[in-house]
């Protein structure tokens, strides 16, 4: 198996043992691939859900050729539509109705995301000798591809926030599961739907959907792309590409801009010195 495969199968085992660690492999059945299926694709990408799926597969193809299972559940459902890239930006007043109305665990993890654009299960699997307060960094140590592997600075609503939990939580992880304190937190798809429907917030958005917005508002923002694509730990470049879609008043601005370089190499022509012909527009 590539190195690439075996590391993609290596992570999608982790929210399978988080959800069938403690059944049979007969017990495996439909409904609860199905389950699985939904409660994750609350929390990723219609992508990350199917690769999941694709090594649940695998695993009990694997049971079946060792006899030790009849019939493989998996292919019996259906995997999602990936489409072109589900991809939902949350304005800031969503946002702001929607912290107001969730619970302090999940603005704790919402906050997380959209302002550092980690993925929700690497918020949920951060490890306290992984946070570097005093540096305003944490460190990622592992991903689907060798990308997300890196360094995340800190903004100071992210520091407040890790800063209170290293002492106020049990355990190794700063997002410990409840009911036992050595194992993360696997998923908050319940207090997101209840605080959705709290904040009456039509249509609705994954809790995924936070990351794309920190893409979304860093590239708007005046990021460079090679930079953003460190921050959000993707392998290729083309993937930050989705995020640089400006808004309406974006454009304008760039109108604008380049109204006033125009406009300035043109009096330049005429009274040299007054113009910035050496200076590219920002």
């Amino acid at each position: 198996m590539r190195s690439r495969s075996y590391q993609r199968y290596r992570e999608s085992t982790k929210p399978l043992l988080a959800s069938f660690e403690k059944l049979r492999l007969d017990a495996v059945s439909v409904a609860s691939v199905e389950r699985f299926k939904v409660t994750r694709s609350s929390g990723v990408s219609s992508a990350t859900v199917n690769r999941d799926l694709a090594a649940l597969r695998l695993i009990l193809n694997l049971a079946i050729r060792k006899e030790c299972l009849a019939k493989n559940p998996v292919k019996e459902v259906p995997f999602l539509d990936e489409g072109p890239g589900q991809m939902r930006i949350v304005s800031h007043q969503e946002q702001q109705s929607y912290m107001a109305a969730a619970s302090p665990l999940l603005r704790d993890v919402a906050t997380l995301i959209v302002e550092t654009g980690m993925r929700p299960e690497e918020v949920f699997t951060i490890r306290k000798e992984n946070v570097h307060l005093k540096l305003r960094y944490l460190f990622v140590p592992s991903g689907k591809t060798h990308f997300a592997r890196r360094n995340v600075p800190l903004t100071d609503a992210t520091i407040d926030i890790l800063k209170w939990r290293l002492v106020d939580t049990e355990g190794p992880f700063v997002f410990p599961r409840k009911g036992d304190h050595d194992k993360p937190l696997t998923t908050v798809r319940k207090p997101h739907h209840k605080a959705l429907r709290a904040a009456r917030i039509d249509p609705p958005f994954r809790l995924y959907d936070f990351r794309h917005t920190f893409g979304s508002r860093t590239a708007m923002a005046g990021v460079d792309l090679p930079t953003l694509r460190e921050l959000m730990g993707h392998s290729d470049i083309s993937t930050t590409m989705r995020y640089v879609h400006p808004t309406p008043e974006h454009k304008q601005e760039a109108v604008r801009k380049l109204e006033r370089y125009n406009r300035d190499q043109v009096f330049d022509l005429f009274e040299p010195g007054l113009g910035s012909p050496q200076k590219s527009p920002q």
